[in-house]
């Protein structure tokens, strides 16, 4: 386990070369990144080519590499031991025939711009037995693109909704809400005092020299329970089913933005109507715009899952400048570059390496997927704003634990469409939660609706 946390810490702090038709002597001259010991976990996209200790030749003297139909590789790993036989040893030179002899069995890979190089040494043998024993070669992660006609529904019906999404202003009334009420009234008969004639149902019109007891029915009562006073707000419109029972468009709209603000949004899996509405509101306020930033998150561009560690997923898109044309360029190209795959996502490392890039920002805005669990929650210690939360697709109106606490330790809020669920710190476990017509308890497992 420990291993594995420093190859993830490794993969966030690695240096990596980007290059087309690569020369295998500038790779050999890549700074090696120190380990305990590269995983060699079994997956679908992981396709390991094994050498032998302290040797540039393959186990398998036949071996060719072909990528695989439908895939693309995405990264090559080098891996080798520290320990060394004798002190004379060159490593440099041992690494360059050993991608000399890669070159001979996968040209291919040398004429790519898009694959990402990475040396590792890993540490942990300290014998020549444990050396021997440990994985020597080259590890090939490959990548499931999305597929194209998927991807381009998506796109098409975000295209589709921004394009006929409208806003318009509407008056809201005074609205009294009602809460039932159980009370017991007199029906004017008397119990009898034997049980016998209780269950038969005998009843009397007097109380008569036995004092019976009064018979009484429960009646239920609609009170009311508090007024709501009428006000005026902004809603979006579209013509078709697609964004019915959804509230994105109004949760964000009814909001007051002051400074600046960093907006982080995921764009995976069946994302796509509820992003054409965040579009639809960023596109719509020119204010917020100008004093906020923008990046989109895929959890990884479809990586493996052996280098989708926490802190170093990837699939992070940060947009140039705030002109809506960007904005919109770098959301399709995040959604083509991947869809997440797992459903737990990386919520926070987006926001992380966000604000490497913008420190200057107030507050963090999260559009997240209410069905996605946070995959690096144990990240949350190292945010240093506090993160306001708007989710999406939550058809029960819950708020799961993890996203509640994700506001909660950071100093930030819960958007609603009725309003904003501010001063967490202030609510206890078990506390009921009044927010325009909507009630809440917080459970054990988050934030609950207990009313329509």
């Amino acid at each position: 386990m420990l291993s594995r946390f420093f190859f993830a810490l490794a993969l966030l702090m690695s240096p990596s070369i980007w290059a087309q038709k690569i020369s295998t002597e500038k790779l050999s001259r890549i700074k090696p990144i120190v380990i305990q010991e590269h995983p060699t976990e079994k997956e679908d996209n992981v396709i390991f080519l094994p050498m032998y200790f302290s040797s540039s030749h393959f186990l398998d003297p036949n071996i060719k590499f072909t990528v695989p139909k439908g895939k693309a590789v995405m990264s090559v790993h080098l891996v080798y031991t520290r320990f060394r036989v004798v002190d004379t040893f060159d490593q440099s030179s041992l690494n360059k025939k050993r991608f000399d002899n890669l070159y001979k069995v996968a040209p291919q890979l040398f004429d790519s711009d898009s694959i990402v190089w990475r040396v590792f040494e890993q540490k942990k043998a300290k014998t020549e037995k444990d050396a021997r024993s440990m994985y020597h070669g080259f590890v090939i992660f490959l990548r499931e693109p999305p597929k194209t006609e998927d991807v381009s529904k998506e796109i098409n019906l975000l295209y589709r909704i921004l394009m006929d999404f409208k806003d318009t202003i509407i008056s809201v009334p005074d609205q009294i809400l009602y809460k039932k009420r159980k009370r017991y009234v007199e029906t004017g008969r008397y119990l009898p005092r034997s049980y016998a004639k209780m269950k038969e149902g005998i009843r009397y019109e007097s109380r008569s020299i036995w004092f019976r007891e009064p018979e009484t029915r429960m009646v239920i009562d609609s009170v009311p329970r508090k007024t709501i006073k009428g006000y005026k707000k902004k809603v979006g419109m579209y013509n078709g089913s697609l964004l019915r029972n959804t509230h994105e468009y109004d949760a964000l709209s009814n909001k007051k933005y002051t400074g600046k603000w960093l907006v982080v949004a995921d764009v995976t899996g069946s994302m796509a109507p509820f992003n054409a509405q965040v579009l639809a509101f960023i596109r719509q306020n020119q204010d917020l715009r100008q004093k906020s930033n923008f990046s989109f998150f895929n959890d990884g561009d479809g990586a493996p899952q052996m280098i989708k560690r926490i802190g170093s997923s990837g699939g992070i898109y940060t947009c140039k400048n705030n002109h809506f044309d960007s904005i919109y360029k770098t959301v399709t190209l995040a959604m083509k570059n991947g869809n997440g795959g797992d459903i737990p996502e990386n919520n926070i490392e987006a926001v992380l390496v966000s604000l490497k890039k913008w420190e200057n920002v107030d507050t963090v805005l999260m559009i997240a997927d209410a069905k996605a669990p946070i995959k690096d929650y144990s990240l949350i210690q190292y945010l240093k704003k506090p993160v306001s939360i708007l989710l999406c697709g939550d058809v029960n109106g819950n708020v799961p634990l993890d996203y509640w606490n994700l506001a909660l330790k950071t100093g930030g809020s819960i958007l609603r469409s009725d309003g904003e669920i501010r001063n967490l710190k202030r609510i206890k476990l078990g506390d009921i939660i009044e927010l325009g017509k909507y009630t809440y308890k917080l459970t054990p497992m988050g934030l609950i609706l207990v009313n329509d």
